[in-house]
């Protein structure tokens, strides 16, 4: 029970000493299941909160209750047979033998209603269950709130899952700020440290220490109440600093009860409720870091050789058909958290519970062992994922990644302290694809900058591509000094090995950072020579067609527009039948800007929308920033310059966050000359003001509102014969076939056109009047002819 509690009397809500925080959504849940169903279970790990919930779930029911509330704390009930008895002691009953006293319990509820509150039933949770199913049976007017870590399994319980309070999110590897937004586990703490400490308030000084804080207890409000105690002594980031155990070392409040002394002791009971096999298991899932999957925790966890998967569990051990079993118990109690994404089980332990976990392991000795295992497991996924990118199963594979990101970060970790180079190296050339592809070019710097400077390339080809790798990266983000030196030194390895493949990367490397020094004709020199040095090793490669992009762009930059298009429209269609997305997407941005550079936006604006559609479902932040600002690009070419501000604005503030700069000289002279044009058409205040908003929105509505998906504020454009965009006599001829309620389809069969021709201009004609839907045209147009 994690309440700071008054002398409690029989059978009363308890009262409290601190605030409720949070909880408002739960609250109303809760409200509403207890209206409808007769028995619900407050579920959830240790110090999460349960008993508070229920204690004001209880008291907004008092008033729908004739016969009141009764709170039963069940935490010193050490066996079954004294549930009926501290049941009757609540409600004011005379002992009596157990037998007895359950039919005089029923007999007494019988024509009642009221609201009994079972709170910790956990460690009695069948003999709870036989309880609370008799006196149901027994009294149709009884409501019974329970909270425990696993259900009752009672006909008719609901369970509603209690989860830690919200957190602000961590940093990324590569650093950064936590979002300082408010949210109610920084409440909490703000709240009990100004009890500890009168007067104390978080303050920008502060705040991002808070928020960190906050996180690594795992929003679990107990953790947070023990920490804030230690500013009676220490400032936020001394504690912070001191959490070298998360809060298993915080010593609680002599006056708290003596199950919640220190979450260490919450954790304990949770651990000796369990059986040995699960007990076993706890200790072996704490070595992931994030959400798994069963297929892995049944690799990695099981006593079974790596290589053949033969079961070698004796004894205490655990068989790989047992881990399922065995998981599923650790769920029922609340140690192992069941969570859906993407339309898939996965599941989950929170932090503190995962330190308990590896310190049971690393008590059992088997800590280095499973370690490796779980190592070997993600190793080889990444290197299947890597060998994958450049299919159609590119997708599949990214979002595996997304989804193990914790893990995968983790066994980097690992990997970097114990693996022999040559297997980290391997491992980390196909974490870098992977990073590089979902637009974490920061982070895939972060770790093979890392591993070169810990562990060195390591020996051979794989070690030379590491370096030009890194190379890449370096020269992706506008390093060009850092990548020269590392090509450089891949260069010289990979000419004294004859190694024709990463002479290859070389090249494309060195075509790269002389796209981004603004010398287009030494880049095609260079990238054109990758592309056969590719073709004689046989490189098939995700990073391969990249290098086609550059040489696009290169040629676009020397003036070479026909090659431009050429070369962009092959590898849009090499990748498009592949099924390759990633490089496909920027091959779009690059021919739609060959298009732009011809005076075509409209068709530019076709082909960068689509890229940004691919880019979004890729989550590719530094191709989502590339497409918005080219597609800014030719809306303002198209007329539109406060559209195209904002899109600018958009993309900025998603450079910014990934930490990128403008995308090579031409792009810088391109974004020149379109910002001329928009502060022509919007003065220079305009201009600020619209490209101010863009920067406002956040990147789900500034590409929904790129993609024409939802209005933009302020509202549409003015008409024809305004100052602002305008509609072409083409584009008035349709929009009125749309307000007569024509398909595209019939749009195209009446005017004899193409459908796709009919869907551009319909898109066009969305985009100029910022509108989101066919009908915002109708009422445009009837009120234009009205």
């Amino acid at each position: 029970m994690a309440l700071t509690t008054l002398e409690q009397r029989s059978g009363r809500l308890p009262a409290e000493l601190t605030s409720f925080v949070g909880r408002r959504e739960e609250l109303t849940e809760v409200g509403r299941l207890l209206e409808r169903c007769r028995l619900v279970t407050l579920m959830g790990p240790g110090g999460v909160g349960k008993t508070r919930l229920a204690v004001h779930a209880a008291a907004r029911a008092r008033d729908r209750m004739p016969d009141g509330v009764c709170f039963v704390d069940l935490a010193a009930v050490r066996g079954p047979g004294l549930l009926p008895l501290a049941v009757a002691a609540a409600l004011g009953l005379p002992d009596q033998v157990s037998g007895a006293l359950l039919d005089t319990l029923a007999s007494h509820l019988a024509d009642r209603r009221m609201l009994l509150v079972l709170d910790t039933c956990e460690h009695l949770v069948d003999g709870c269950a036989i309880l609370a199913e008799a006196l149901l049976r027994s009294a149709p007017g009884l409501r019974v709130l329970a909270t425990s870590r696993q259900p009752l399994d009672v006909a008719g319980e609901h369970t509603l899952m209690v989860a830690p309070l919200p957190c602000a999110g961590p940093a990324a590897p590569t650093g950064g700020v936590a979002d300082d937004a408010p949210c109610d586990s920084t409440r909490l703490f703000a709240d009990r440290a100004a009890a500890v400490v009168p007067g104390w308030r978080i303050t920008d000084a502060n705040r991002d220490a808070v928020a960190e804080l906050c996180h690594r207890l795992d929003g679990i409000p107990l953790a947070i109440e023990l920490a804030a105690v230690q500013l009676r002594a220490l400032s936020v980031e001394e504690t912070l600093q001191r959490l070298d155990s998360r809060i298993l070392r915080i010593r609680g409040r002599r006056t708290t009860m003596s199950r919640h002394q220190t979450l260490r002791t919450a954790i304990d009971w949770s651990h000796e409720l369990c059986t040995p096999g699960e007990r076993l298991l706890w200790a072996r899932l704490s070595v992931f870091a994030g959400d798994f999957d069963l297929a892995t925790a049944e690799h990695v966890c099981c006593d079974a050789d790596a290589t053949d998967g033969t079961d070698h569990a004796g004894d205490g051990g655990l068989p790989v058909a047992e881990v399922f079993d065995v998981l599923a118990g650790l769920v029922a109690k609340s140690v192992v958290l069941r969570v859906e994404r993407d339309g898939a089980t996965r599941y989950r332990m929170l932090d503190t519970l995962r330190e308990y976990g590896a310190e049971r392991l690393a008590g059992l000795g088997d800590a280095e062992r499973v370690r490796a295992r779980a190592y070997t497991r993600f190793a080889a996924l990444v290197r299947r994922a890597a060998d994958a990118l450049a299919t159609g199963e590119q997708r599949d594979w990214l979002d595996w990644a997304h989804r193990e990101q914790a893990n995968l970060r983790a066994q980097y970790e690992f990997a970097l302290r114990d693996d022999s180079a040559d297997q980290m190296t391997r491992a980390a050339l196909g974490m870098g694809r992977i990073l590089a592809l979902q637009g974490l070019i920061g982070e895939a710097r972060h770790w093979a900058d890392r591993l070169l400077a810990e562990r060195g390339p390591g020996p051979g080809p794989a070690g030379t591509e590491m370096l030009a790798l890194a190379a890449w990266l370096a020269a992706v983000q506008n390093d060009l000094a850092v990548s020269r030196d590392l090509v450089d030194r891949a260069e010289e390895r990979a000419r004294a090995a004859g190694d024709t493949r990463a002479l290859g990367y070389a090249h494309q490397v060195r075509g790269t950072i002389a796209v981004y020094s603004g010398h287009p004709e030494e880049a095609i020199g260079l990238l054109t020579e990758a592309r056969r040095l590719h073709e004689a090793a046989g490189t098939a490669d995700v990073l391969v067609p990249i290098g086609e992009v550059f040489l696009a762009q290169a040629c676009l930059a020397a003036g070479d527009v026909p090659a431009a298009l050429g070369h962009s429209a092959a590898t849009v269609a090499a990748t498009g039948e592949a099924g390759e997305q990633w490089c496909h997407s920027y091959a779009l941005c690059v021919h739609g800007l060959a298009l732009l550079t011809t005076g075509d936006a409209d068709g530019a604006a076709r082909d960068l929308r689509a890229a940004l559609r691919v880019k979004r479902d890729l989550r590719d932040r530094l191709g989502i920033a590339l497409a918005l600002d080219l597609l800014g690009a030719a809306v303002i070419a198209d007329g539109d310059g406060a559209g195209g501000a904002r899109l600018l604005g958009a993309a900025e503030r998603c450079r910014s966050a990934t930490g990128m700069g403008l995308f090579g000289p031409y792009h810088g002279m391109l974004r020149e000359l379109v910002t001329g044009q928009a502060r022509d058409l919007l003065g220079e205040r305009g201009f600020e003001a619209a490209c101010r908003d863009g920067r406002a929105l956040d990147l789900d509505d500034a590409v929904a509102e790129a993609l024409g998906e939802r209005p933009r504020r302020p509202a549409p454009a003015v008409l024809n014969g305004s100052a602002g965009p305008s509609l072409t006599p083409r584009e008035l001829q349709i929009a009125e076939l749309v307000a007569d309620g024509l398909t595209n389809r019939e749009i195209a069969d009446r005017l004899v056109i193409a459908k796709r021709t009919a869907d551009s201009h319909v898109e066009h004609i969305l985009a100029k009047l910022r509108f989101s839907s066919r009908s915002q045209i109708a009422e445009w147009f009837a009120g234009r002819a009205g």
